[in-house]
């Protein structure tokens, strides 16, 4: 009698709000009723192609891969901070506020996932390739990470490549100079380079085949390595057909395999057939160093081996593996670098003061003519900021992926295991609620204060902008990129005032990553006469 006069009691007044109120507080957010994956706002998903049709409308009068940036702020004001996607046949939540991000990467298991690309597991399947440490997930994952982050994510390991870095600069300064015309303007020496972004992939691609294979591919030489340049352009129509793609379900390809889904796979083909080349020789060229004898693959902590020789004499790998990890490697660290350095570039051009005051940063470590290495860059504090302001309003990737490994309560929404979470980096990098002025180039807003304490210390601002990533997922190639684009851009501002046509704007778009919408016509004048450093 006494529960059922209890139950009589809350149900009369449930719906009194004070009451209501008194009782939802008394609980948990995770212990209150959430709502369901249906109760998510979001374009309305159709048959078969989803909500793809929000991102299709109107692509005849402008460029999709313009589009998709604007639609990701567009969506963000239009559904809020949650929303859900159907794209490809794969549901999505799209998350845009930096603590709902910073919920879902603290709570990473041992093994995160990351995105489902339907169209490269169905490429695998078919031509019998196993992934590497960029798509593999799980153990296999684990495995590649483990190997490959002792020589990619330890200081000390990747200080070493400073040098040959600094040579490889050297010839790309070099390069410049040589390829460089006149661009018609009153002065002389204002001189532009036309496809900064080819020479630009041929700096990143001589400096991370290095650091794997330890030799030079002579990228950068007048006659360029034509195996190289392929394996170049290979990649770069691999990023632009699998954004086309990736609207429309893999099952339908599977019927049919379309103009576009066919250079998908001929781009994939053509990186596998050039990487299993690389790795031969190597291979090759490791037997006949060691005089005939077999390659030790027995586990070794010796740090005076190469990287290809470290990752051999792990133990770990097996040929099908190196060649995987390689490919990804080389797929994730070339084009993002270089894209990086595109962006770099262009701020620099149209922020002239800021420019000057990065120039008066390095002279007064460096002076004009020496050349930076790690242990100078740390005393060169706006360049470092100069490099992160260019990744928030430019992040390589448009968002974080992730597959929730646990059931989650979002926002009030139970959000199961195994839905794929978007975590909106472009959103939330341009959120003037959290970055004032967020479309403006404030590399500032980076440099830390005299208490060496950084300006972004909460969790929303520090979550905001992850151009690399969060935890055990965190890019690998992260301090190799970054000390690729420090002695780069030290050595640019050296040698050069970087400008750009009057009145010319650049705008972003998605090609797998965000690069430039049209060829850059940056403009390299010299500092002074004859720097060939």
């Amino acid at each position: 009698m006494a529960m059922a006069f209890a139950r009589n009691c809350f149900r009369k007044n449930i719906s009194n709000p004070r009451i209501r109120s008194f009782s939802t507080s008394m609980l948990s957010s995770d212990q209150r009723v959430s709502k369901s994956l249906s109760d998510i706002p979001g374009p309305i998903s159709l048959p078969v192609i989803g909500t793809a049709w929000n991102v299709l409308r109107g692509a005849s009068d402008e460029r999709l891969e313009k589009r998709l940036l604007p639609l990701q702020v567009q969506d963000v004001k239009r559904y809020g901070p949650i929303h859900k996607q159907s794209i490809g046949g794969t549901l999505m939540i799209q998350l845009a506020d930096p603590s709902d991000a910073a919920k879902i990467l603290r709570a990473e298991s041992k093994y995160p996932q990351r995105f489902k690309f339907p169209a490269i597991d169905y490429y695998r399947e078919k031509q019998q390739k196993i992934a590497g440490v960029f798509f593999a997930d799980g153990p296999e994952w684990y495995k590649h990470r483990s190997v490959l982050s002792k020589r990619m994510l330890r200081p000390k390991h990747v200080a070493e490549y400073a040098v040959e870095f600094n040579e490889i600069i050297t010839d790309f300064i070099r390069r410049l100079r040589t390829i460089r015309e006149h661009s018609g303007t009153e002065k002389a020496n204002e001189v532009m380079v036309l496809g900064i972004d080819n020479e630009l992939f041929k700096w990143s691609f001589e400096s991370v085949a290095f650091m794997l294979f330890d030799k030079r591919f002579g990228c950068l030489e007048p006659h360029v390595n034509i195996e190289a340049q392929t394996f170049i352009k290979a990649v770069g129509e691999f990023l632009h057909s699998a954004t086309t793609i990736s609207f429309v379900p893999v099952w339908i390809y599977k019927i049919y395999e379309t103009k576009q889904f066919k250079k998908f796979f001929k781009s994939f083909n053509t990186m596998y057939e050039y990487a299993e080349l690389f790795i031969k020789r190597r291979l090759n060229e490791l037997e006949v160093k060691s005089r005939g004898s077999p390659l030790s693959t027995t586990q070794t902590d010796d740090d005076n081996v190469g990287f290809f020789e470290f990752l051999l004499s792990s133990g770990k790998l097996t040929q099908d593996d190196l060649l995987a990890s390689v490919i990804d490697v080389l797929f994730a660290g070339v084009d993002t670098t270089s894209n990086t350095m595109q962006w770099v570039l262009y701020l620099m051009a149209k922020n002239q003061e800021k420019q000057e005051i990065l120039r008066q940063e390095i002279l007064s470590v460096l002076g004009d003519e020496i050349i930076a290495t790690p242990t100078t860059l740390a005393e060169l504090p706006y360049l470092k900021a100069w490099v992160r302001e260019t990744l928030r309003m430019y992040p390589v990737l448009t968002a974080l992926f992730r597959i929730l490994p646990k059931d989650m309560i979002i926002r009030d929404f139970n959000i199961p295991a195994g839905t794929q979470v978007n975590l909106l980096t472009y959103s939330m990098s341009r959120d003037e609620s959290i970055f004032p002025d967020p479309d403006e180039f404030k590399p500032e807003r980076w440099v830390r204060d005299k208490e060496h304490t950084s300006k972004f210390n909460d969790a929303k601002e520090v979550f905001s902008a992850l151009p690399f990533g969060f935890g055990t997922r965190m890019c690998l190639g992260r301090r190799i990129a970054e000390l690729e684009l420090h002695l780069l851009l030290a050595r640019i501002v050296q040698q050069f005032e970087i400008r750009y046509p009057a009145g010319e704007i650049v705008e972003p778009f998605v090609r797998g990553i965000v690069i430039p919408d049209r060829p850059l016509r940056v403009q390299f004048v010299d500092r002074k006469d004859t720097t060939d450093n």
